[in-house]
């Protein structure tokens, strides 16, 4: 019984990464890395609204007022630390997993250079594939 219980928990985060698809989080990752927080901030919304259940019960930012980027790519790292451990593997296959020591944090990323959301074009290629 506790296995079924835990499954029906698992589940609806399972389905999160695979029907969301990623891509607002993807958007959002650019955008901070671009220093762009009209663009970060947008997607982060658009995030909250559509997965906000799912979300809510890991990540405690949806709704909050961000006024600086630095606070929204703080926030980041937790968002990321969540669609990290829900991602679909098949999505996964078109992207990368990437760390920054110095952020201490990981993000997904679209395959190729790395793109650092946590200290944007100071250090765009900051960063390693993990």
């Amino acid at each position: 019984m506790k296995m079924f219980i835990v499954l029906l928990c698992t589940f609806p985060m399972m389905a999160l990464a695979k029907s969301q698809g990623l891509t607002n989080y993807v958007k959002m990752q650019e955008a901070l890395a671009n220093d762009d927080m009209k663009v970060a901030l947008s997607e982060h919304k658009t995030l909250c609204k559509k997965d906000a259940v799912e979300l809510k019960a890991e990540y405690k930012d949806c709704g909050k007022e961000f006024k600086e980027i630095e606070g929204l790519r703080e926030s980041f790292k937790r968002l990321s630390d969540f669609y990290i451990k829900h991602a679909d593997k098949k999505e996964m296959d078109q992207l990368i997993v990437a760390e920054c020591p110095m952020a201490k944090a990981k993000w997904i990323q679209t395959k190729g250079g790395i793109r650092n959301p946590y200290y944007g074009k100071s250090m765009l290629e900051c960063g390693q594939k993990i």
